[in-house]
C-alpha cells in the first residue's frame, strides 16, 4: 500500500483528511520502514553496539549469548578497519573485547535494583544515558552495529537525540533469532518486529508529547 493510498484509506475512516496524511505519514515511518541510513565503512569513527537479547544461566546468570557473540565479532571487525573505538552494551562489549583486546571497548552497563538485580535498559535508554556523559558531537560520525531487524529502530532514535548515526554500508547484520533468549520478545521475529513497532509509536508519542 502506498503512503497515498493509507493516506485515502485513513482519511475515509476518519473523516480527517489532514489528519490522515499526518498519520499515514507516522505509520510509513514508524511501522512500514525497516531501512537505515548508511554510511562507507572508512568513514565511521566511532562504533556503537547494542545488545539483542542474552542468555540465562540454570544459576541466574546472564551471558551475552549467541547473537550478541555474533555482534562481537562485526564489531571487532570494523574496529579493526577502521581504528574506531567500540561503546558497547556490555553484552557486546564483553565479547568484543575478547577480540580486540587492546583496550578501545568501553562497555554500558545497567543499574542495579535494592536486591542487586541489573535494571532493564532499553535502547532508548542506552542512548540518553550515552548523550548525559558524552556530548555526540564528540562521537564524530558513528557506525551502528545491532541485530538486522533492530538496526533501524538504533539508528534512528540515535540520530533523533543528536548523533550523526548511520549503518555501515555492506556489512550484512546477524538476523538468526535465538529461541533460547532470555528476552521473549527476541525469540521470534514476528513478536520482535510487533515490539519494535510498539516501541517506535511509544517513542513518538512521548516526542509529540515533548518528553
Amino acid at each position: 500500500m502506498s503512503g497515498t493510498d493509507l493516506a485515502a484509506r485513513l482519511s475515509a475512516q476518519l473523516g480527517d483528511a489532514a489528519i490522515a496524511r499526518e498519520l499515514a505519514a507516522i505509520v510509513a515511518a514508524d511501522t512500514l520502514d525497516w531501512t537505515a541510513p548508511m554510511i562507507a565503512v572508512p568513514r565511521i569513527q566511532t562504533l556503537l553496539g547494542f545488545t539483542f537479547g542474552n542468555r540465562m544461566e540454570a544459576n541466574g546468570n546472564r551471558t551475552p549469548g549467541p547473537v550478541n557473540q555474533a555482534l562481537a565479532v562485526i564489531a571487532a571487525r570494523l574496529a579493526g578497519e577502521t581504528g574506531a573505538p567500540v561503546i558497547a552494551q556490555w553484552e557486546v562489549a564483553e565479547p568484543t573485547a575478547a577480540l580486540l583486546a587492546d583496550g578501545r571497548v568501553r562497555p554500558i552497563f545497567p543499574g542495579r535494583d535494592g536486591r542487586g538485580e541489573p535494571v532493564y535498559l532499553s535502547t532508548l535508554g542506552v542512548l540518553e544515558e550515552l548523550a548525559r556523559t558524552t556530548p555526540p558531537a564528540r562521537l564524530g560520525i558513528v557506525g551502528v552495529v545491532a541485530f538486522a531487524d533492530h538496526l533501524p529502530r538504533c539508528v534512528a532514535t540515535a540520530r533523533r537525540l543528536g548523533f550523526d548515526a548511520y549503518a555501515p554500508a555492506g556489512i550484512a547484520m546477524p538476523t538468526d533469532y535465538d529461541p533460547l533468549s532470555g528476552q521473549a520478545w527476541c525469540r521470534s521475529r514476528l513478536v520482535y518486529l510487533v515490539h519494535d513497532m510498539m516501541l517506535r509509536l511509544t517513542e513518538r508519542r512521548a516526542a509529540m508529547l515533548g518528553g
